[in-house]
């Protein structure tokens, strides 16, 4: 009997030591897609002779964690990497003006070649002005920094858009993904930075047309399907604390949206890099007129 009583209790102790180096359930997890490697996010592996697409956004592109995933941590499920390089720079709480300042874009565009393309996917985080004007406004610096210059959505994105085509590289200018938001029984589609003063998506479609730009509108196409889901179905893609940052299966709604949107613009060579998953996924065509100046 004290043999079988010791027996129990040693395997007791050894199953407390094995759930002890186990790790901890992250909240929201469980889709199987989490154990599998997401987008590459570093300049120091890439294929010299390969061309490349990188991507500049904030935390909805960003890998993040299974609660807040973002849709570019899954590109690389939908291109055939060894015909095309995947960089994801997206960056949690990046906006316009801090992307610069922290050196991202520079080395961004330190690493870019002729052929190589860039999607510029910024807006949910506030720091620029609002609107595609000149206007700007000095912030003071932080403890014993410089003083700062802040520019306009518009000018910011005419600002990349120039600086991509200066490396003989192709720029996408593309619109924000959607939040959480419905009024009846459709998504909002047009963030607004300052009520009245327009949305970052409606501000870098107007940049785009006049810089004669790509423009990936990848808040529409995924509008378009959040609408034909309904409002409860796209609620379980996000937690309900936050509107903002998906979870892992709110992200390959939000991936799938942008290979859509992708394929949908003309003479795109990167659709030709897409492996059998992403040849697989529709074209977007929109099922609406984008809402400028709505």
């Amino acid at each position: 009997m004290m043999r079988i009583e010791n027996s129990r209790l040693v395997l007791f102790v050894l199953t407390i030591m094995l759930c002890s180096q186990l790790p901890a359930q992250t909240p929201g997890s469980g889709s199987p897609r989490d154990l599998l490697p997401f987008t590459n996010e570093s300049l120091n592996n890439l294929k010299p002779h390969l061309p490349a697409l990188f991507i500049a956004g904030d935390s909805t592109a960003a890998t993040g964690i299974p609660s807040k995933r973002g849709w570019a941590a899954l590109l690389v499920d939908y291109f055939d990497t060894s015909k095309v390089n995947l960089v994801n720079l997206a960056v949690g709480g990046a906006r316009f003006n801090t992307y610069i300042d922290q050196g991202r874009w520079a080395n961004l565009i330190n690493a870019l070649k002729p052929g190589d393309f860039v999607v510029i996917e910024f807006g949910h985080n506030s720091g620029p002005l609002p609107g595609i004007g000149e206007e700007t406004r000095e912030l003071p610096g932080v403890g014993n920094g410089p003083a700062s210059t802040i520019h306009t959505h518009g000018w910011y994105v005419r600002k990349f858009i120039a600086d991509v085509r200066a490396k003989g590289a192709i720029p996408i200018v593309s619109t924000i993904t959607l939040r959480n938001k419905w009024t009846e029984e459709k998504v909002e589609r047009l963030k607004e930075q300052q009520p009245g003063l327009g949305g970052m998506s409606d501000w870098s479609r107007q940049v785009a047309a006049a810089e004669k730009a790509l423009l990936l509108d990848h808040g529409n196409s995924i509008g378009d399907i959040y609408d034909k889901l309904g409002k409860d179905e796209v609620a379980k893609f996000f937690d309900a604390s936050d509107y903002l940052h998906t979870n892992t299966a709110g992200a390959i709604i939000n991936a799938e949206a942008f290979i859509a949107g992708l394929k949908g613009l003309k003479d795109m060579p990167l659709a030709n890099f897409l492996n059998e998953k992403g040849k697989a996924i529709k074209t977007y065509a929109p099922a609406t007129e984008p809402l400028i100046g709505k």
